[in-house]
């Protein structure tokens, strides 16, 4: 599994006062399509944050699950992990450890939103989902940078995941 750690404040783990564990997958269909959720005016690869003592397949077939209402199984071990360390975690003051780990699924089921179950937030945030082609995925992020349709930590983020992929499966679908 590959790491990016972003730590620009060269904070120790032993500086954290808690740490999140998030999961995130990339759905991609046989016609070389990556599913997407847009949501709260931001684009993002599904997924959420891991429950107590919910371990990542765990929370990474849930969220699936209650993102898309696709049924999933793991095919895989994540195939990176984004750690942050933020010293003002969504300006509590709060010193966080953000742990994201990164899954690939290869499926051709689509949505079935009769099978989701969006939390308050998505609900309120309209939450959506769409295909994109997967060679399209670089530009349509940089265009939604350029054009402020995405928040610009997610979207460099997003990026970045999409490096790591090219480089981890060649670029292979």
């Amino acid at each position: 599994m590959e790491e990016i750690i972003i730590n620009d404040c060269n904070l120790t783990e032993e500086d954290m006062s808690m740490s999140v564990i998030r999961v995130k997958g990339l759905i991609i269909n046989s016609k070389g399509k990556i599913l997407l959720a847009h949501n709260n005016n931001t684009y993002q690869f599904p997924g959420g944050h891991a429950e107590e003592n919910e371990s990542t397949d765990e929370c990474i077939l849930r969220e699936i699950k209650e993102e898309t209402g696709i049924s999933v199984g793991i095919q895989e071990r994540p195939f990176l992990c984004i750690s942050t360390f933020d010293p003002n975690y969504f300006g509590t003051g709060k010193k966080v450890l953000n742990r994201i780990y990164y899954y690939r699924f290869m499926t051709d089921d689509t949505p079935n939103i009769q099978e989701t179950h969006y939390d308050g937030l998505e609900l309120a945030s309209d939450f959506n989902l769409f295909y994109i082609n997967y060679t399209d995925l670089k530009s349509f992020l940089k265009n939604c940078i350029k054009e402020g349709t995405i928040d610009v930590n997610i979207g460099r983020e997003m990026l970045n995941v999409v490096n790591v992929y090219d480089k981890v499966y060649g670029g292979s679908l």
